[in-house]
């Protein structure tokens, strides 16, 4: 009886060993299943990250440092003279006063030859822009211009882009990173005067407000589609 009595302890005993045993088994098998599952999550959410998009042209540190051999008299004097051949004036990174833009505004209200116009990094403001405004409002030639990273004001960027309504064959302006920024204000004004106008296919600037950068890119898209059915023959 008592030999029975010891062989059941020693059973009862080994049993509560091995459920021990199967336990702790049991519980390292499982951490080794959810870190399994947590690395596999991992790796999956990786592989479904989106990739990133890049522009297609990459601004160069040395674009606007890039030396503009352009003699300026000489472009003014070939838009004063209406040259047939000179079709496209540049003039980017070369610093000009504010008598000198007002030479290429003013000849420029009387050309009819010139279809680009780029003053980039010019160093030009606000005291120069009733030239410009005047050139949008006169010269049914140009079809670009040009004038970003200058120092132009919201208030006057809102008179050029006023200017719009009365052209009908400027396609591209492009006033963005401009030294100041533009009040919201200013940014509304622009994206309603760009809704007056039919002609504007691709325009450029630093919007703050997301309701004005969505009215003029359903401008801009409105014009585009224009252009296409022009072009088909549609209008």
């Amino acid at each position: 009886k008592q030999w029975y009595q010891r062989r059941v302890a020693i059973t009862a005993g080994e049993s509560t060993y091995h459920n021990r045993t199967f336990s702790c088994t049991y519980f390292v098998f499982t951490v080794c299943v959810l870190l399994s599952r947590f690395c596999e999550g991992i790796y999956s959410y990786s592989i479904v990250m989106p990739e990133v998009v890049y522009a297609t042209k990459v601004l160069e540190p040395t674009d606007m440092d890039a030396v503009n051999e352009t003699d300026v008299d000489e472009s003014i004097e070939k838009i004063k003279s209406n040259d047939g051949s000179f079709k496209e004036c540049n003039v980017n990174n070369i610093p000009l006063d504010t008598a000198t833009v007002d030479s290429i505004t003013s000849a420029l209200c009387r050309n009819t030859s010139l279809t680009r116009l780029e003053m980039c990094n010019c160093n030009i403001t606000d005291d120069c822009i009733e030239g410009f405004v005047n050139v949008v409002k006169t010269n049914q030639t140009l079809e670009s211009i040009s004038l970003e990273t200058n120092k132009i004001t919201g208030k006057y960027l809102k008179q050029l882009a006023l200017a719009l309504e009365a052209n009908s064959t400027l396609k591209e302006l492009r006033i963005a990173n401009q030294y100041y920024t533009t009040g919201v204000g200013d940014e509304m004004a622009i994206s309603k005067a760009l809704d007056k106008n039919n002609s504007i296919t691709k325009f450029s600037m630093n919007w703050k407000n997301t309701g004005a950068r969505n009215q003029a890119d359903r401008c801009i898209m409105r014009n585009n589609d224009i252009a296409r059915k022009k072009r088909q023959g549609l209008l």
